[in-house]
């Protein structure tokens, strides 16, 4: 496709961009309904199969690609890749929610929103000081092993995690951890921006070479 000229590259892309939304608009329901039968014959909690295993089954094809390059030394490479994930699932996808709930209930007004309960507030809250903490992470452009298994050990132990307010305690341990991370990371801060505006600006650097890819 790269090596196409512009405008079959264009078009190829397009139609691309359009199938695939177009399978994504039909097997979304579908999807989403099954999960919630097969959690209604096992006896597991409906809300879990939405929040965490819909989402974890839809993303880990990017998941393999991030992982694969980062296995072949192109670590930044597969890090933009989660990364840009992230950045789409908390602008495009959170903002089109609402719309999208609007449209369907006949009804659009700017007053209007989608109505959502309190372990739903909860789980807003407790992703979004998520985000932040990973941000914090990466201020400085670098994870090291530390900053990985307790992202990891983080995530892994709130699934388990049913009383509400130990989920809220969960979040305010985010959001005390990427305070702390930003404070600690300060001096990475300006350097980050920088490396952002060469981005916009076309001027990114190229990615450092990491370590030969596996035989």
């Amino acid at each position: 496709m790269g090596s196409l000229p512009n405008r079959p590259r264009r078009s190829l892309v397009v139609t691309v961009l359009l199938f695939s939304a177009a399978v994504i608009f039909c097997s979304a329901e579908p999807f989403a309904e099954s999960l919630v039968e097969l959690g209604q014959h096992l006896g597991v909690s409906e809300f879990l199969l939405i929040q965490w295993l819909a989402p974890l089954a839809s993303e880990s094809p990017e998941v393999l690609v991030a992982g694969l390059l980062a296995w072949r030394g192109r670590a930044a490479a597969g890090m933009g890749a989660l990364i840009s994930s992230k950045v789409n699932q908390w602008t495009l996808l959170i903002g089109t929610l609402p719309i999208a709930y609007l449209l369907s209930a006949g009804e659009f007004s700017f007053t209007g929103g989608l109505p959502l309960d309190d372990r739903q507030r909860e789980e807003i809250f407790l992703t979004a000081a998520q985000s932040a903490f990973a941000i914090a992470v990466f201020i400085n452009l670098s994870m090291d092993r530390k900053e990985a298994i307790g992202l990891f050990v983080l995530f892994a132990t709130q699934l388990f995690v049913t009383n509400e307010m130990v989920r809220v305690y969960y979040a305010a341990a985010y959001s005390i951890l990427c305070i702390a991370l930003l404070v600690v990371n300060r001096a990475g801060i300006p350097h980050t921006l920088k490396s952002a505006m060469d981005v916009i600006r076309g001027r990114a650097d190229e990615e450092p070479p990491g370590h030969a890819p596996p035989a």
